[in-house]
């Protein structure tokens, strides 16, 4: 028997136009606008698996036609849920309407559900191998089944080895457990909480589940060009694939820059989303909100500050200022030291102290000693010639003075030391001042 694959239950809470750009409570809950600095989702091409090909000014050429696996059906979504996850992950940011987590990326239209919502697992067998073909670099399928597929295993498994990561809704059963193909190992299974916090009741449980999305009251693109507001966890996987389409472009662009893109596989790609995943729920991973919530703003523009390459040098630089520090330290050498080493070695600074006084050899003091030892014997004969030319001229200037004064009216003895011609004989002097001693 074959098995049937079709849309989870969703509800229509109300169908809308507008003529302004809304951006919604789920985009502006995790600041996903803040992203769009970083990137859009440039370069990255999604593929839809729904209802049909969107036709919708607000998507435009954003979407792209790909392949109808469903005869007797144009390509064209006529049912509504294919345009509104399609909007969700890339429609335009034109100022009008609304806007998608990605609204620059592409996303390629593979119909594998019929107008009223309804396939089959070879169906959707035909749209994977399509999706083998083309190589997007994520799937979106907001669909599921009741039972596991072979066929369907087997596809899913080859789309992982080509690092294509396959986003799916866990389905609208609540505690009915994870829909297939969201059970899957290969797929990422997205559960839906509201704008209050709350994982939706109607939100498929199971330990298959990865990450909740918002998927409850969600506006998007619909039919006939409006806007319907939609809830299910068919909203909840489009808007992950938006936050995926974000990551990769991302990453392409440091690769471009860098060389570097550690951002490739399937596994690599869950692992980045799990490091920026706020836990919500019970402590860990639960059966209701899986890992968390994924923080966007993180994820993204976190993930440039946090290229923590550019961390490390922040404490590297203070490891360069420590020697800084410790230069002075060595200038005031030893006082310090010695201070570390007192409490547990005494004996240490001690030695210092001693050596000091070592150095201090008499040997430099001898140099001191001798000049003061040589002066005094010099002295004395440098004093009695100094003395003897002395008295001399003065005693010469007090002769001339009084001749002066007197005008030689009073006769001035004449030394027995001065010659006839007025030179002091100085041999004669000596005699004289020691006769008269």
């Amino acid at each position: 028997m074959e098995h049937e694959t079709k849309l989870p239950h969703y509800e229509k809470n109300e169908e809308l136009g507008s003529l302004s750009q809304r951006i919604d409570w789920g985009l502006r809950q995790l600041n996903v606008p803040a992203t769009w600095s970083i990137t859009k989702g440039e370069g990255i091409t999604a593929m839809v698996i729904d209802t049909g090909h969107p036709v919708h000014p607000d998507i435009g050429d954003n979407a792209i036609e790909g392949k109808n696996c469903i005869s007797g059906e144009p390509l064209e979504d006529e049912n509504g849920h294919h345009t509104h996850c399609t909007g969700i992950i890339c429609a335009k940011d034109n100022e009008t309407g609304m806007v998608g987590v990605a609204p620059e990326a592409k996303s390629i239209s593979v119909k594998a559900l019929a107008k009223n919502g309804s396939g089959s697992y070879f169906g959707l067998a035909e749209a994977l191998d399509y999706a083998i073909e083309m190589k997007p670099d994520v799937v979106s399928m907001s669909l599921g089944g009741s039972a596991p597929s072979a066929i369907l295993e087997e596809r899913l498994k080859t789309l992982y080895e080509l690092n294509i990561p396959v986003v799916c809704a866990a389905g609208n059963t609540g505690s009915g457990g994870v829909n297939w193909p969201a059970a899957y190992d290969e797929t990422i299974a997205v559960a839906a909480y509201d704008k209050y916090g709350n994982v939706a009741n109607f939100s498929s449980k199971g330990e298959k589940v990865e990450w909740a999305a918002p998927g409850v009251n969600i506006y998007s693109t619909f039919l006939n060009n409006g806007y319907a507001s939609l809830s299910g966890t068919s909203m909840a996987c489009p808007f992950i694939t938006g936050v995926i389409c974000l990551m990769l472009a991302k990453h392409r662009k440091q690769e471009e820059a860098t060389g570097m893109n550690d951002c490739k596989t399937v596994e690599q790609i869950r692992e980045h989303l799990l490091k920026y995943t706020k836990d919500k729920g019970e402590v860990g991973r639960d059966n209701s909100w899986g890992y968390g919530v994924i923080d966007v703003e993180k994820l993204i523009k976190g993930g440039d500050t946090e290229e923590p390459i550019k961390e490390e040098p922040k404490d590297e630089d203070p490891v360069k200022e420590e020697p800084k520090d410790e230069e002075p330290v060595k200038e005031e050498p030893v006082k310090e030291e010695p201070k570390d080493e007192e409490p547990p070695l005494p004996t240490p600074p001690s030695p210092p102290p001693v050596e000091e006084p070592i150095e201090e050899e008499p040997i430099e003091e001898e140099p001191i000693e001798d000049p003061v030892e040589e002066e005094p014997a010099e002295t004395p004969k440098k004093k009695k010639n100094t003395l003897f030319i002395v008295l001399g001229v003065v005693v010469v200037a007090t002769i001339i003075g009084i001749a002066l004064v007197m005008n030689n009216k009073v006769d001035i003895p004449t030394p027995p030391y001065f010659d006839e011609n007025g030179e002091v004989n100085w041999d004669e002097k000596f005699k004289f001042d020691k006769g008269n001693r």
